[in-house]
């Protein structure tokens, strides 16, 4: 596993001991949830293909998490020919390979190999494989959201002047982070024994902006395009508004949708404001 997938792996980690919240009414799988009540599935995608962006969570090992993704983005795409899907598991570099995929020139070990996924991810690519031979077989464009970590680390280590906006691909510098995700990424820094170096700490924290922030614009160029952009990513990039959708709302996306699978566990629910939605995953 990266250093990268490793991170966010970590974030995911930390979000699943967040506080819960005890209803009246127990969810129950299959259901989706916004604000303490259920929702029909109909209601749902009805509302989410009604945005611009809509950001699907995953912790990326989860088996079933990739299910209830691949389950989602069909019904999305049964109500919007227009969707697009973005990954943050690869760098914009692998767009050529994702673009020949879809169009059926290259085959599935030829994708791995091209993409150099096992470098620049690491996690199973069997756990994908469903959701990209999906957007094959109904010829959904599939975009590369991320960056490769040689230019992530230039841009918070040396400065986003001494990149040029064309090497950087038009990726602006980060909107500030808000006190509560900075707080929460000090947490997980923190779990890391890192040391208590400043400069570190706030390399750590840039380093997530920049990630964010590479993963909003390629969202926010699709969606501007007139696109129905369906981002996958870690659900540290999501929670809260914070991540990514904060750094959409930056630039100017005004509806932005976030969704996270929810493992069910006895009745609790997680707080409200953690997604716009939850679904509710059986425990297996």
């Amino acid at each position: 596993m990266t250093s990268c997938a490793y991170l966010c792996a970590t974030l995911c980690a930390t979000l699943l001991s967040l506080p819960t919240l005890a209803l009246a009414s127990c969810p129950q799988p299959g259901q989706w949830w916004q604000a303490q009540a259920p929702l029909t599935n109909s209601e749902l995608l009805n509302t989410a293909s009604q945005q611009q962006v809509v950001l699907l969570g995953e912790q990326h090992d989860s088996l079933a998490h990739h299910r209830w993704q691949l389950h989602t983005l069909a019904g999305l795409h049964a109500l919007r020919d227009d969707m697009v899907i973005g990954l943050e598991m690869l760098p914009r570099s692998a767009q050529p390979a994702l673009d020949a995929w879809v169009a059926g020139d290259i085959d599935a070990p030829t994708l791995l190999e091209q993409t150099r996924w096992n470098d620049v991810w690491g996690f199973d690519p069997d756990l994908y494989m469903p959701i990209l031979t999906f957007a094959k077989m109904a010829q959904i464009p599939l975009i590369a959201l991320n960056i490769d970590a040689s230019l992530r680390q230039q841009l918070v280590n040396e400065g986003w002047e001494t990149v040029a906006a064309e090497e950087r691909y038009a990726i602006p510098r980060p909107h500030p982070a808000s006190e509560a995700y900075q707080t929460r990424l000090t947490d997980v820094f923190n779990q890391h024994d890192m040391g208590d170096d400043p400069d570190m700490l706030e390399r750590f924290i840039q380093a997530q902006l920049t990630w964010d922030v590479a993963m909003a614009q390629r969202l926010a160029e699709a969606a501007k395009g007139g696109a129905f952009a369906v981002g996958l990513m870690g659900l540290g990039h999501i929670t809260y508004n914070d991540g990514v959708p904060h750094q959409l709302a930056a630039m100017g996306i005004e509806r932005t949708f976030s969704l996270l699978p929810w493992q069910q566990n006895d009745c609790p629910l997680p707080d409200p404001p953690l997604a716009d939605a939850v679904f509710i995953l059986a425990n297996e």
